[in-house]
């Protein structure tokens, strides 16, 4: 079973625990989720469960999303939403959720483990040492000038003569899908549609993020 939600990092915070200790958390909006669809065996070769996210205003839809993914909500008589997932599900489990129906935050409760999946924050061209990790290079005074966060060589010998594919170099860092495993459900706010996960998640405030139980 890997239903889950879709919802919105709003930022981090701490709260307390019986006793007495300091918890950071994040606090993840999930609005309902729209149940867009199923995934069927003898249709897809697959069972899943398609989530829509977050519903879109018709004039701004229009101007955002194109004609051949409205027309899927349009054919549906549902409302357009900005994002579509699936979620893979049992085939039983699929009569718990009826098309047009809506999956809450209800769907987990403290003290649940999950898996939360989202995009890293960029943090546009690193060189070796913030990216990799590396050592750097020896600072005294017999060492060249300016080379002590370098990288060092990177070619081969005559043979093969290249660099080998990746080879770890300086570069673009960040903007990457990550998860994040094994976090534990602090406390279910229903009302307000919220999420207080232990721990840090990927992605800037706001970022759209995947709320999965913990697939292991």
């Amino acid at each position: 079973m890997s239903k889950g939600l879709i919802g919105r990092k709003i930022g981090m915070t701490t709260v307390f625990a019986e006793d007495g200790a300091a918890v950071p958390v994040t606090v993840v909006e999930a609005a309902p989720n729209l149940v867009f669809g199923h995934r069927t065996q003898e249709r897809d070769g697959y069972t899943a469960l398609q989530l829509g996210f977050e519903e879109l205003d018709e004039k701004k839809a229009e101007r955002r999303e194109t004609k051949p993914y409205l027309g899927q909500f349009k054919k549906k008589g549902q409302k357009p939403h900005r994002l579509i997932k699936e979620f893979r599900v049992d085939a039983k489990e699929l009569n718990d959720f009826a098309v047009g129906s809506q999956v809450t935050v209800a769907l987990f409760k403290k003290g649940d483990v999950v898996d939360v999946t989202g995009t890293s924050r960029g943090m546009g061209f690193a060189g070796v040492v913030k990216r990799h990790h590396m050592k750097g290079q020896a600072r005294n005074a017999a060492s060249a000038h300016e080379v002590h966060r370098h990288m060092g060589a990177v070619g081969q010998r005559k043979t093969p003569g290249r660099v080998f594919k990746g080879k770890r170099m300086p570069g673009h860092m960040g903007v990457a899908r990550r998860t994040v495993q094994k976090l534990t459900v602090v406390d279910v706010v229903p009302e307000s549609n919220l999420l207080l996960i232990s721990g840090s998640v990927p992605g800037y405030d706001s970022a759209v993020v995947v709320i999965r139980p913990a697939a292991r």
